[in-house]
């Protein structure tokens, strides 16, 4: 949470959409209501004037405010809540010749709020322009977290944003630990700033402590139980969004990282990518982590591993991933597609090119569900037919008076199409 400074501020939340009025009031109770995601425009009768304004959020989310800066005037703002509580505060620059938007952004739950426009500086009767946009976002901090007792409830393996509003601003979360083990906390590093961020127990013990200037990630043994994570500026990171998670628990991978092949006669392989060094990957062969099909861990980005036989038809594979110390990851199922069928012999085919009439293609020794495809000489399907036993009869319109050839295949029950086989038939009869 942001302390005000001296006088009051600006701030901007709501939720109705469209081009804001030049309106205001006074006091808490006097605030327009403005629109979000719009240009909402105002000017201050004097030095000492005032402008508020009020807006609802339906769900807990972000606000990021836009003031345009001015050469000659500064405005300052604040937000606050019925009870006159102070959220957060911002002061736009003056910068000679400066025409951009200044940005401040805070995490805040369903409420009214009021949001206060004030003179910091030549402002006076200078017409001033701001913005506010507001997303749904439940994983963001809602101020004012600034203690164990407000503490914001965070779950493991999630990612959650906050911003450190002042140097003396701090936001506080809650989690709880399922089962004893290692946990890892990581903060997304940025150049040139620096958060501190605490893990404790109930009792207030410190059990772990990160400086994102020196590491990304932490590794705490923690126990069953409840703790809170504490995170404050230690250099540079005012008003800089920061980013972190609290796992125990190895992140999935997704199936578009793990390629298959399954090819008839030789071994299976997989390819995996995306991957960070020292992964340990298991395949299984069910969703209850059946049989390990194969075990490796990757030394690089990109792994390849071998299967012995993955089987004939279609199917899937189970991976998971660990990255150590974390405990193993969920499961992702990966499909792959069948061996490619047999192909058939030219003994298996017989044609029949009648004159007048239908002709007929009779194909033998198949199994029930074999699915046959004719196609012509230039690659067209001249017909297609599902057996029904061991035999399949197809029907064509006409082959032609003159001798020719087309190609047929065969495709297995859960398999991939065979090669294609050239038949030759004789002219009509």
């Amino acid at each position: 949470m942001r302390e005000l400074r001296n006088g009051v501020g600006v701030f901007i939340l709501l939720l109705t959409w469209g081009v804001g009025a030049e309106v205001q009031g006074s006091t808490l109770n006097e605030g327009a209501t403005i629109k979000v995601n719009a240009i909402n425009k105002g000017a201050l009768a004097s030095s000492t004037d005032k402008k508020v304004y009020k807006a609802a959020l339906p769900e807990a989310g972000v606000v990021t405010l836009s003031i345009k800066r001015n050469a000659k005037a500064s405005w300052e703002g604040i937000i606050q809540n019925g009870k006159g509580f102070n959220y957060t505060y911002m002061y736009t620059s003056s910068q000679k010749g400066s025409s951009d938007f200044e940005e401040v952004q805070v995490g805040l739950p369903k409420g009214t709020y009021y949001i206060t426009i004030g003179d910091n500086g030549g402002a006076s009767r200078v017409p001033f322009q701001f913005s506010v946009k507001y997303t749904k976002d439940h994983h963001f901090e809602k101020e004012a977290n600034d203690t164990v007792a407000a503490a914001n409830g965070i779950h493991l393996n999630e990612t959650y944003k906050g911003v450190i509003s002042t140097s003396d601003d701090h936001d506080a979360f809650k989690f709880t630990v399922p089962q004893s083990g290692n946990v890892v906390m990581s903060v997304k590093q940025r150049a040139g700033t620096n958060w501190h961020g605490v893990i404790q127990d109930r009792s207030g013990k410190k059990v772990g402590e990160i400086y994102t200037s020196e590491k990304q990630a932490v590794t705490s043994y923690l126990k069953k139980g409840s703790y809170s994570l504490i995170m404050d500026n230690a250099e540079e990171t005012i008003d800089v969004p920061y980013a972190f998670a609290i796992s125990d628990t190895s992140p999935s991978l997704r199936s578009v990282q793990i390629g298959v092949s399954n090819e008839a006669g030789k071994t299976d392989v997989m390819k995996l990518s995306g991957l960070k060094k020292g992964t340990i990957i298991k395949v299984y062969d069910a969703k209850s982590r059946g049989k390990v099909l194969v075990k490796a861990t990757a030394t690089e980005a990109s792994l390849k591993v071998k299967v012995k036989q993955l089987g004939k038809k279609a199917g899937n594979v189970y991976v998971s991933a660990t990255q150590p110390p974390l405990r193993e990851s969920d499961l992702v199922a990966r499909s792959y597609q069948g061996e490619i069928s047999p192909s058939l012999k030219k003994s298996q085919v017989k044609v029949t090119n009648g004159k007048g009439k239908a002709d007929l293609v009779k194909v033998g020794s198949l199994t029930k569900g074999d699915v046959i495809k004719i196609y012509s000489v230039n690659g067209a399907v001249l017909a297609k037919t599902t057996s029904k036993g061991k035999r399949a009869n197809v029907s064509m319109k006409q082959l032609g008076k003159k001798a020719g050839k087309f190609s047929v295949t065969v495709t297995k029950h859960r398999q991939r199409e065979s090669a294609r086989v050239a038949i030759t038939f004789g002219k009509e009869k």
